[in-house]
Protein backbone atom coordinates (compact mmCIF):
# COMPACT_ATOMS: atom_id res chain seq x y z
CA UNK A 1 0.00 0.00 0.00
CA UNK A 2 3.02 2.54 0.96
CA UNK A 3 4.36 2.04 -2.29
CA UNK A 4 1.61 2.43 -4.22
CA UNK A 5 1.04 5.60 -2.36
CA UNK A 6 4.54 6.56 -3.07
CA UNK A 7 4.05 6.18 -6.76
CA UNK A 8 1.08 8.17 -6.81
CA UNK A 9 2.49 11.03 -4.86
CA UNK A 10 5.41 10.70 -7.30
CA UNK A 11 2.94 10.94 -10.44
CA UNK A 12 1.42 13.90 -8.38
CA UNK A 13 4.53 16.26 -7.85
CA UNK A 14 6.11 14.75 -11.33
CA UNK A 15 3.18 16.04 -13.57
CA UNK A 16 2.97 19.57 -11.13
CA UNK A 17 6.71 20.46 -11.84
CA UNK A 18 6.40 19.42 -15.64
CA UNK A 19 3.39 21.78 -15.61
CA UNK A 20 5.33 24.36 -13.72
CA UNK A 21 8.38 24.27 -16.19
CA UNK A 22 6.27 24.66 -19.44
CA UNK A 23 6.47 27.52 -21.94
CA UNK A 24 4.72 30.26 -20.54
CA UNK A 25 3.04 30.41 -23.97
CA UNK A 26 0.83 27.99 -23.50
CA UNK A 27 0.57 27.59 -19.74
CA UNK A 28 -0.09 31.85 -19.42
CA UNK A 29 -1.35 32.40 -22.33
CA UNK A 30 -3.35 35.33 -21.66
CA UNK A 31 0.03 37.23 -20.57
CA UNK A 32 2.77 35.30 -23.11
CA UNK A 33 1.53 35.21 -27.24
CA UNK A 34 4.35 34.53 -29.62
CA UNK A 35 4.55 37.31 -31.73
CA UNK A 36 6.99 36.13 -34.20
CA UNK A 37 9.74 33.44 -34.41
CA UNK A 38 12.12 31.98 -37.09
CA UNK A 39 15.59 30.47 -36.34
CA UNK A 40 17.84 33.55 -35.46
CA UNK A 41 14.66 34.50 -32.93
CA UNK A 42 11.57 34.32 -31.20
CA UNK A 43 9.58 37.18 -30.10
CA UNK A 44 7.13 37.13 -26.85
CA UNK A 45 4.23 39.77 -26.20
CA UNK A 46 4.34 40.25 -22.69
CA UNK A 47 1.16 41.43 -20.84
CA UNK A 48 1.01 41.55 -16.96
CA UNK A 49 -2.25 43.27 -16.15
CA UNK A 50 -2.54 45.17 -12.88
CA UNK A 51 -2.32 43.09 -9.81
CA UNK A 52 -1.54 39.97 -12.29
CA UNK A 53 0.31 37.22 -10.37
CA UNK A 54 1.52 34.34 -12.31
CA UNK A 55 1.82 30.69 -11.70
CA UNK A 56 5.78 29.73 -12.05
CA UNK A 57 7.26 28.96 -15.56
CA UNK A 58 10.26 28.80 -17.30
CA UNK A 59 12.84 31.11 -19.77
CA UNK A 60 14.79 29.32 -22.01
CA UNK A 61 18.85 29.98 -21.37
CA UNK A 62 20.55 32.58 -23.39
CA UNK A 63 20.79 36.31 -24.96
CA UNK A 64 17.17 37.84 -24.45
CA UNK A 65 16.33 41.66 -25.79
CA UNK A 66 13.41 42.79 -23.16
CA UNK A 67 11.49 46.05 -25.22
CA UNK A 68 9.49 48.55 -22.96
CA UNK A 69 6.40 49.60 -24.50
CA UNK A 70 4.47 51.68 -22.03
CA UNK A 71 5.61 53.43 -18.54
CA UNK A 72 5.25 50.58 -15.83
CA UNK A 73 6.66 50.33 -11.77
CA UNK A 74 8.57 47.74 -10.27
CA UNK A 75 7.37 43.62 -11.18
CA UNK A 76 7.94 41.04 -8.78
CA UNK A 77 9.91 37.89 -9.66
CA UNK A 78 10.15 34.36 -7.35
CA UNK A 79 12.72 32.64 -8.63
CA UNK A 80 13.39 28.54 -7.69
CA UNK A 81 15.95 26.10 -8.39
CA UNK A 82 19.38 27.57 -8.26
CA UNK A 83 18.53 30.66 -7.99
CA UNK A 84 15.79 30.81 -4.98
CA UNK A 85 15.45 34.40 -4.43
CA UNK A 86 12.75 37.39 -5.12
CA UNK A 87 13.98 39.98 -7.30
CA UNK A 88 12.16 43.47 -8.44
CA UNK A 89 12.40 44.87 -11.86
CA UNK A 90 12.64 48.50 -11.63
CA UNK A 91 9.88 50.42 -13.19
CA UNK A 92 10.79 50.94 -16.78
CA UNK A 93 9.84 53.37 -19.43
CA UNK A 94 8.36 52.91 -23.01
CA UNK A 95 11.00 52.22 -25.78
CA UNK A 96 13.84 51.37 -22.80
CA UNK A 97 15.66 47.99 -23.67
CA UNK A 98 17.54 45.42 -21.56
CA UNK A 99 19.72 43.11 -23.39
CA UNK A 100 20.87 40.62 -21.09
CA UNK A 101 22.53 36.57 -21.25
CA UNK A 102 21.73 34.09 -18.39
CA UNK A 103 20.56 30.61 -17.43
CA UNK A 104 17.64 29.07 -17.61
CA UNK A 105 14.91 30.97 -15.36
CA UNK A 106 12.17 29.09 -13.47
CA UNK A 107 9.95 31.87 -11.57
CA UNK A 108 6.47 33.50 -10.19
CA UNK A 109 5.50 37.14 -11.54
CA UNK A 110 3.66 39.66 -9.76
CA UNK A 111 2.83 43.33 -10.95
CA UNK A 112 1.72 44.85 -7.67
CA UNK A 113 1.14 47.89 -9.51
CA UNK A 114 -2.12 49.65 -10.59
CA UNK A 115 -1.14 49.59 -14.20
CA UNK A 116 -0.45 47.07 -16.69
CA UNK A 117 3.38 46.34 -17.55
CA UNK A 118 3.89 45.31 -21.82
CA UNK A 119 7.13 44.73 -23.25
CA UNK A 120 8.22 41.96 -25.90
CA UNK A 121 10.81 39.34 -24.41
CA UNK A 122 12.62 38.66 -27.90
CA UNK A 123 15.19 35.60 -27.13
CA UNK A 124 17.95 35.56 -29.83
CA UNK A 125 18.42 31.87 -31.21
CA UNK A 126 22.41 32.41 -32.50
CA UNK A 127 25.46 31.69 -30.93
CA UNK A 128 26.76 34.26 -28.41
CA UNK A 129 30.62 33.53 -29.06
CA UNK A 130 31.14 33.76 -25.71
CA UNK A 131 29.57 37.35 -25.05
CA UNK A 132 27.63 37.90 -21.76
CA UNK A 133 25.32 40.92 -21.25
CA UNK A 134 23.40 43.00 -19.16
CA UNK A 135 22.96 46.33 -20.61
CA UNK A 136 20.17 48.79 -20.04
CA UNK A 137 19.31 51.35 -23.18
CA UNK A 138 17.50 54.04 -23.22
CA UNK A 139 16.25 57.05 -25.60
CA UNK A 140 18.75 59.40 -25.84
CA UNK A 141 18.39 63.31 -26.42
CA UNK A 142 18.16 63.83 -30.18
CA UNK A 143 18.12 66.69 -32.75
CA UNK A 144 14.58 67.88 -33.92
CA UNK A 145 13.47 67.51 -37.30
CA UNK A 146 15.98 65.88 -37.83
CA UNK A 147 16.37 61.33 -39.08
CA UNK A 148 18.57 59.47 -36.28
CA UNK A 149 20.61 56.65 -36.52
CA UNK A 150 21.67 55.99 -32.82
CA UNK A 151 23.89 52.66 -32.61
CA UNK A 152 22.90 51.88 -29.00
CA UNK A 153 25.02 48.49 -28.44
CA UNK A 154 26.97 45.74 -30.25
CA UNK A 155 28.48 42.82 -29.51
CA UNK A 156 30.14 39.95 -31.56
CA UNK A 157 26.44 38.49 -31.39
CA UNK A 158 24.41 41.44 -31.97
CA UNK A 159 24.01 44.83 -32.74
CA UNK A 160 20.51 47.38 -31.43
CA UNK A 161 20.02 50.71 -33.08
CA UNK A 162 17.33 53.50 -32.42
CA UNK A 163 16.15 54.86 -35.78
CA UNK A 164 14.23 57.77 -35.40
CA UNK A 165 11.92 58.97 -38.64
CA UNK A 166 10.67 62.57 -39.08
CA UNK A 167 7.94 64.10 -41.54
CA UNK A 168 8.82 64.31 -45.06
CA UNK A 169 12.28 62.65 -44.61
CA UNK A 170 12.15 59.11 -45.69
CA UNK A 171 15.38 56.91 -44.57
CA UNK A 172 16.45 53.85 -46.64
CA UNK A 173 18.37 51.32 -44.52
CA UNK A 174 21.46 49.83 -46.73
CA UNK A 175 21.35 46.19 -47.54
CA UNK A 176 23.51 44.74 -44.92
CA UNK A 177 25.15 41.16 -44.93
CA UNK A 178 23.08 40.11 -41.23
CA UNK A 179 19.45 39.56 -41.25
CA UNK A 180 17.84 41.88 -38.78
CA UNK A 181 14.14 42.71 -37.03
CA UNK A 182 12.68 45.71 -37.08
CA UNK A 183 10.47 47.22 -34.14
CA UNK A 184 8.42 49.75 -34.22
CA UNK A 185 7.63 51.82 -31.18
CA UNK A 186 5.75 52.10 -28.81
CA UNK A 187 2.77 49.35 -30.86
CA UNK A 188 5.71 46.74 -30.41
CA UNK A 189 4.99 45.60 -34.14
CA UNK A 190 7.58 43.83 -35.95
CA UNK A 191 9.01 43.55 -39.36
CA UNK A 192 11.90 40.56 -40.52
CA UNK A 193 14.36 42.12 -42.53
CA UNK A 194 16.74 39.23 -44.61
CA UNK A 195 19.34 42.11 -44.92
CA UNK A 196 20.33 41.37 -49.07
CA UNK A 197 17.59 44.42 -50.20
CA UNK A 198 17.67 48.19 -49.16
CA UNK A 199 14.87 48.69 -46.97
CA UNK A 200 13.46 52.92 -46.95
CA UNK A 201 11.00 53.90 -44.00
CA UNK A 202 8.39 56.67 -45.30
CA UNK A 203 6.11 57.45 -41.99
CA UNK A 204 7.36 59.06 -39.13
CA UNK A 205 8.43 56.86 -36.66
CA UNK A 206 10.41 55.54 -34.24
CA UNK A 207 11.67 52.07 -34.35
CA UNK A 208 14.17 49.42 -33.21
CA UNK A 209 17.06 47.05 -35.59
CA UNK A 210 17.92 44.11 -34.08
CA UNK A 211 21.11 42.83 -36.32
CA UNK A 212 22.32 39.47 -35.92
CA UNK A 213 26.09 39.30 -36.91
CA UNK A 214 26.05 35.39 -35.91
CA UNK A 215 24.00 32.45 -37.14
CA UNK A 216 21.63 30.09 -35.48
CA UNK A 217 22.37 27.51 -33.11
CA UNK A 218 20.35 24.65 -34.85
Amino acid sequence: MRSRWRLALGLVFGLAAGISAQDPTQTLPDAYKVQFENDYARVVRVHYAAGAKLAEHTHAAGTTVYVYLNDSDGVVFRHSGRSNRAVTRPAVKAGGVRVATGPEEHHTAENPASTPSDFLRILVKTANAGSRNMRRLTRGEYPAGENVTDEQFENPQLRVTRLIVVPGKPMTLAARPSPSLLITLPSGETRWVDGDTPVTLTAPAELLRLDFLTGPTK
